[in-house]
């Protein structure tokens, strides 16, 4: 959370997602919730071994000798270079079918410029792994968005996304959908990628529906997703009633606990504008000792072996009351030596050993909310890093929106404009 001075350079406004507080709307379940908050404040003036690299090391990825992905990327010495994209074009279609990480390469240049990649220097285990909590929280948006309540479909469809020989790979769907985003219109990219998941929802086998591993709880249902996007409506439709000039409005976006099991959440007693302290970066300790090398691990599937203390006492990323946040490159340089799947640092009290689906569904919820801002508005993102994830580091989620970390929201330098979103979670705030 944001406090102190900060609160102050923010306009004193907040915005949350957290787990557990009673009934969303008639739909909503009797399992525990978890509570998700967006403040809209009137401004005056698969490819396999992406999980490998990140568990085991640098060296833990390799490429066809003599492609163009062995040739990029320098997996020891943590280096990508991006100008052979320019000496390979004629490559790049067929390698492109045995290699479908190349997708996300190719969708990348599309939406950024090689120039512009190059400048940035970003190292190799940071671009993967950056790129890796972006995309799992466009693909969980785009299931929910393309209207794919039922959990087993949802299971199914995520593993249908990950596979690496299929026609909608995820590395591929982004591919395809680039241009929009590299023309700025953030919406047609979203919606690209939905109709991808209502396209692999339609296809599926009831054979591929009963087989698919369920990694939400038995108990959960249609009607848990269904909840989270009449909320993300209403929370949406609160936002874009506000006009310039008036007071802060405060809404939020409860989510169920999805995971099986219970919750790890305990009731804290913070006031109702309070806001929670962030989760810790830092590794636990713990190796995720599940040795299978799968990107289906994107999509939440993957249990991460987590002491439940450990996950339900979190450390502020800010570090202190009036601490700056935590810039992106510290954030990539810590999450990269974690051994476990990376997941943001601001949902990392949702993960326990039986799953990280709250997590993600929390994640995406976030995302829905910062692509319903209204036009031309200022949207402050939970997270320098999370800012970068989901809009591949351009600044942008169209239709005039800009996105930023809460550093630059409090830096005195940013141009607000009329209207300004501000969206962060709340992860310890059950039953409040």
């Amino acid at each position: 959370r944001i406090r102190g001075t900060m609160a102050t350079a923010l306009a004193h406004s907040r915005a949350y997602i957290a787990p557990a507080s009673p009934g969303l709307s008639a739909r909503a379940t009797s399992r525990p919730r978890v509570r998700a908050r967006v403040a809209f404040t009137p401004m005056a003036k698969g490819q396999k071994g992406v999980r490998k690299v990140v568990q085991s090391g640098a060296g833990a990825l390799s490429f066809n000798p003599g492609s163009v992905l062995s040739k990029m990327m320098n997996v020891t010495k943590n280096k990508i270079n991006w100008k052979i994209l320019d000496d390979a074009a004629d490559k790049l279609d067929e390698e492109l079918a045995s290699q479908p990480i190349l997708g996300l390469v190719r969708a990348e240049v599309t939406i950024r410029g090689i120039d512009a990649l190059e400048a940035e220097g970003r190292g190799y285990k940071e671009y993967i792994l950056l790129r890796s909590l972006g995309l799992k929280a466009w693909f969980t948006h785009a299931t929910s968005r393309a209207g794919v309540h039922d959990p087993l479909t949802r299971c199914a469809v995520g593993k249908r996304l990950a596979d690496p020989d299929g026609d909608f790979n995820i590395y591929r769907r982004v591919l395809a959908h680039a241009p929009a985003a590299a023309a700025g219109d953030w919406t047609a990219f979203a919606d690209g990628l939905a109709g991808d998941a209502r396209a692999v929802a339609d296809a599926l086998t009831d054979d591929e529906r009963k087989t698919a591993k369920n990694r939400y709880d038995t108990s959960v249902d249609a009607t848990a997703f269904a909840a989270i996007a009449d909320g993300v409506e209403a929370a949406a439709s609160a936002c874009a009633r506000a006009r310039r000039g008036d007071a802060v409005v405060t809404t939020a976006v409860a989510l169920p606990w999805v995971d099986p099991g219970a919750s790890p959440v305990v009731n804290t007693t913070k006031s109702a504008g309070d806001s929670p302290t962030d989760a810790a970066g830092g590794d636990t300790g713990e190796k995720d000792d599940d040795g299978e090398d799968s990107i289906e691990s994107m999509f939440g599937k993957k249990a991460k072996k987590r002491n439940k203390a450990k996950s339900a006492g979190t450390a502020s990323v800010a570090k202190s009351a009036g601490g700056a946040p935590r810039s992106l490159d510290a954030m990539l340089s810590q999450l990269a030596k974690k051994q476990q799947e990376p997941t943001f640092p601001e949902v990392d009290a949702w993960i326990m050993k039986s799953g990280q689906a709250t997590a993600s569904e929390a994640v995406a919820t976030a995302l829905a909310l910062c692509l319903e801002a209204p036009a031309d508005a200022v949207v402050v993102a939970p997270s320098a890093l999370f800012a970068s994830a989901v809009s591949f580091d351009t600044g942008s989620l169209g239709s005039g929106r800009r996105i930023i970390s809460p550093g630059a929201a409090a830096s005195g330098k940013t141009e607000w404009g009329d209207r300004a979103v501000f969206v962060t979670f709340e992860p310890d705030s059950a039953g409040v």
